[in-house]
């Protein structure tokens, strides 16, 4: 599965890959940067209460921009109190895009705080699907009040998405959205009385004229290069702000959007700013830290809970050409009760494939893909108390306790799940790949090759592997992609676990339960057909018969240059009492990549994140406001037919599959994700052990779609 650029539909592609060999450099962020500083304490219209810290939160990340980013005052516009109007706004989004015209891949970050608000979707939007009929806003300075006659009506989500879709489409997508502001309404929650929510409840009502923009940014077609810089990048979150493509930027938002942002007691800067600023000052190396590492040491209020959303959430901060972070390592917290007893919680458990007794390294930061971690590892940790979503961590009997951060990330040493058979004529090649009772994995060798699950054939000094699983057989090749050195035994390493990391997540299901814990949750695949272009972007609606009808499904895939319709959108229905949070994967076998479609925001509260899939509710992904590009399934050869999985995993809580996913393939990749020497003595501190099943009322599940491509 790959995807383009943010307007691009993601491709499911087929191809044989030849293998890299060199290491992924960590590019430096040496782009120049250009910055949008938004701050309106003061509104015109006396219906509105004005804020007290709005303009000094903007000037505190101006100043942060210019001394620590080193930004150059001239790259940021500044717009504070009667300047933030409604058109100065927009005005500022069109010099923006001319600020960096010549300029290749130009760092951007936009930064807003003010009031928000939200209102009633409009008449004429119908075709704008959402999750529900309320429209996030930005609220400029002079809203509610009248210019040339008309009401000057707030900057709706879905102008806000086609602004950053428009200047990524021009610059490219290193561009970072910073909201302190309230994302709805509906609540105002205060903690006291000196305490100012940054929400309007009252904002005049949306037009259908809303979203129309004048003298701003000509209307022009989007580009169709693709985007090679990354493989899989088709993944968007929960509705608001971020949800428009958010492949287009990353959004860091102060609170969920049924949440109000606050300013502090004294009323000197918003919580969530001041938050912000405290972690980039305690921070020395800004360049080591990603958006997800940020959220994971952020200290909020409980009444109020930071929201990150985007697929590069997971890159370094203010840098899109830096390498992802590794998905491999979970995060994880320790905790001090009132009575002073200390536990380790890892935020991952059975619905993650963690398993009793499993072993990991505990580290203080996560390493980049391609790369070694930062610090060696702290020390070894087991799992002694498994839940749905979560577990606990302790250290190995009789083994040392050392000191553990407040936040920890942990990377899986042992490999005891689902041992699958191997086999190879050449013994003596299987035991060097995983040396006996020193690579801490489980091994499963089969005497005949028509008993095995994974066969190796040596030819010279080449290695090639074929897989034998009767689901796949019959509509893609059994041999993988790929020819390795025999030599390189750290690569086919490395292969045959990616292989059984996809096999094992593919198939799993959970214990104790069936398929039905929720069985008012359905999943329905249709082709797109566009409806109306609105002034940014191409609307779309499903057409034809849901594709994923029956187990597995046959889907009609037409070439590329066909005229049929080809773009293919997700609708998640939730009939049910109960809210859900979805995680959708992509599973491709050609090339073992796991690949998500909908993850929900991540946060700094796991139980504050919004709820994605709220009862009597449906989630639209590739159209609509659900944030996603539109997929697309692509032969890339001659052969008449592929195979590919969709796998929902359900849970009644907020929960971290980020460990599932695999975006770049084995195949084409260099294998040495961390040094052997150091993996090796991890792997050699490695025990075995069991412990009992921890009871928990936390429920999970998953929804299955095999689909089989058929060529037209």
């Amino acid at each position: 599965m790959s995807t383009n650029n943010p307007h691009e539909p993601a491709r499911v592609e087929v191809a044989t890959r030849e293998l890299s060999t060199h290491e992924l450099p960590q590019l430096p962020n040496d782009n120049p940067i250009h910055a949008l500083v938004i701050g309106i304490n003061n509104y015109q219209v006396d219906n509105y209460v004005n804020l007290s810290a709005a303009v000094a939160d903007a000037d505190a990340i101006e100043d942060f921009l210019v001394n620590r980013l080193k930004a150059l005052p001239q790259n940021i516009i500044s717009l504070r109190d009667a300047k933030g109007t409604r058109q100065g706004i927009l005005d500022a989004f069109k010099a923006l895009e001319m600020n960096t015209a010549g300029i290749v891949d130009p760092c951007i970050i936009i930064y807003y705080a003010g009031h928000g608000a939200s209102s009633a979707r409009p008449d004429g939007w119908e075709n704008w699907a959402t999750d529900r009929d309320r429209i996030e806003q930005l609220c400029p300075s002079d809203i509610g009040g009248e210019v040339d006659g008309q009401v000057v009506e707030g900057i709706p989500d879905r102008v806000i998405c086609g602004l950053i879709n428009s200047l990524a489409e021009e610059r490219g997508n290193n561009i970072t959205l910073i909201l302190d502001c309230c994302h709805s309404a509906g609540i105002n929650r205060h903690d006291g009385p000196a305490r100012i929510s940054r929400c309007i409840p009252n904002p005049p009502p949306l037009t259908t004229e809303a979203n129309r923009l004048v003298d701003v940014i000509s209307p022009r077609p989007f580009k169709s290069s693709p985007d090679t810089s990354a493989a899989t990048r088709a993944i968007q979150m929960a509705s608001g702000f971020g949800n428009k493509h958010d492949h287009s930027h990353v959004l860091l938002a102060a609170c969920g959007r049924d949440q109000a942002a606050f300013e502090n007691n004294e009323g000197s800067q918003g919580v969530f700013t001041e938050a912000l600023l405290r972690f980039f000052s305690e921070c020395e190396k800004l360049e080591e830290e990603t958006y997800v590492s940020l959220m994971d040491h952020l200290n909020m209020p409980g009444c109020q809970t930071a929201h990150c959303l985007g697929a590069h959430s997971n890159l370094p901060l203010f840098n899109r050409r830096g390498n992802h972070s590794d998905t491999s390592y979970i995060p994880g917290k320790r905790d001090i009760s009132p009575r002073g007893k200390v536990t380790f919680t890892l935020h991952a458990g059975e619905a993650q494939g963690i398993e009793y007794g499993e072993q990991f390294s505990i580290h203080e930061s996560i390493p980049f893909e391609g790369g070694k971690p930062c610090q060696p590892s702290i020390g070894t940790m087991q799992i002694v108390s498994l839940g749905p979503t979560s577990s606990r961590l302790d250290f190995l009997p009789n083994g040392p306790t050392p000191e553990v951060p407040r936040v920890f990330y942990a990377h899986s040493l042992s490999w005891e799940q689902d041992p699958s058979t191997i086999y190879c004529k050449d013994r003596q090649l299987l035991d060097d790949i995983f040396p006996p009772n020193a690579s801490g994995e489980v091994m499963k060798y089969a005497e005949y090759p028509t008993k095995a699950a994974l066969i190796l054939t040596v030819e010279g000094d080449q290695v090639l592997i074929d897989w034998n699983d009767p689901a796949l057989n019959d509509y893609i090749p059994t041999r993988f992609a790929c020819r390795i050195k025999r030599s390189d035994t750290e690569r086919l390493r490395n292969t045959i676990r990616s292989w059984r990391h996809f096999n094992y997540h593919l198939h799993r299901q959970p214990r104790n339960s069936t398929n039905d814990v929720f069985p008012k949750v359905r999943m329905e695949l249709h082709y797109l057909q566009s409806t109306s272009k609105d002034y940014f972007m191409t609307e779309y609606k499903p057409v034809g018969n849901n594709l994923l009808q029956g187990e597995p499904a046959f889907v009609p895939v037409s070439d590329v240059d066909d005229t049929d319709a080809s773009l293919l959108g997700m609708t998640l229905y939730n009939d049910g009492p109960k809210a859900v949070y979805p995680y959708l994967f992509y599973f491709d076998p050609n090339d073992l990549t796991i690949t998500p479609w909908v993850v929900p925001a991540r946060s700094t509260a796991l139980g504050r994140v919004d709820v994605p899939l709220g009862p009597q509710s449906k989630l639209t992904l590739g159209y609509g406001n659900g944030g996603t590009t539109p997929w697309e399934f692509v032969f890339v050869d001659d052969r008449p037919k592929d195979i590919g999985f969709f796998k929902l995993f359900l849970s009644s809580s907020p929960a971290n599959f980020g460990c599932l996913v695999r975006r770049k393939t084995p195949f084409d990749q260099d294998a040495r994700n961390r040094h052997a020497e150091e993996v090796d003595k991890e792997e050699r501190e490695a025990v075995a052990l069991g412990t009992a099943l921890d009871n928990s009322i936390q429920r999970w599940g998953v929804k299955m779609a095999t689909v089989i491509q058929i060529r037209k």
